[in-house]
């Protein structure tokens, strides 16, 4: 009789450290699954909603998790910033079809 009590135990707790693994796997998923929004959320985005519905009907593809996360990170403006820097930085060197020419800034006569 103590050994089927035993063996219901070990049964019982397998059961319950499988549920609570589950559990956490579907959690950390979850998680996964959303960061795109979580981003977006604590950046305070004025577009979270729209990420979160993108990224709730679409996450699943690879584009419909990706896009969102670049919006949420404002890629958008870095990229534009990144542009007006290069352009108002008053570089020395020019690059011409990536090849690198200095300006000459002597006075040729």
């Amino acid at each position: 009789m103590e050994v089927i009590i035993a063996i219901f135990a070990l049964l019982f707790l397998g059961i319950i450290i499988g549920l609570c693994l589950n559990i956490f796997w579907l959690g950390f998923a979850a998680v996964l699954y959303f960061v795109p929004t979580i981003v977006a959320a604590y950046k305070k985005h004025p577009h979270t909603l729209w990420i979160f519905l993108i990224n709730l009907f679409f996450g699943w593809s690879v584009a419909g998790w990706i896009i969102p996360l670049l919006w949420a990170f404002d890629f958008d403006k870095v990229i534009k910033d990144f542009i007006e820097y290069r352009k108002s930085k008053d570089a020395k060197d020019i690059v011409i079809e990536g090849e690198n020419v200095e300006e000459n800034t002597e006075n040729q006569n």
